[in-house]
């Protein structure tokens, strides 16, 4: 994962905002990344190791909620394009697998935050 670019975000700062194109997937490397829902309430805390932004994996994804720095944070910053090309040498058959289980996620997280 050495050949992503790390990207340091502070405290409060906006990572990205509901509605906008999914273009970049983060993997959080130090701290904690908050989601929001559309009126602003956190609905989830995610730490080190974690994941975000999955949507990047999606032709014409967008994003679902906001995310951003809870405290300093260090994330991983994979484009969209880099995502795509890492599943490209993947199976065919794991491709619709993964984009079915990331739509389900989207659903999951529009439950929580009281969009559906």
């Amino acid at each position: 994962m050495s050949d992503f670019p790390s990207v340091t975000y502070a405290n409060g700062e906006r990572i990205f905002t509901a509605g906008d194109v999914a273009d970049q997937l983060f993997v959080i490397q130090q701290g904690q990344v908050e989601l929001l829902d559309a009126q602003g309430h956190v609905f989830t805390t995610l730490n080190a190791g974690e994941s975000f932004g999955e949507q990047a994996f999606l032709s014409g994804g967008i994003r679902g909620a906001s995310a951003q720095a809870a405290g300093d944070v260090v994330c991983l910053k994979i484009s969209s394009e880099q995502a795509n090309h890492m599943m490209a040498g993947t199976s065919p058959l794991l491709v619709p697998v993964f984009e079915a289980l990331l739509l389900q996620l989207n659903m999951s997280n529009a439950l929580r935050a009281g969009k559906l």
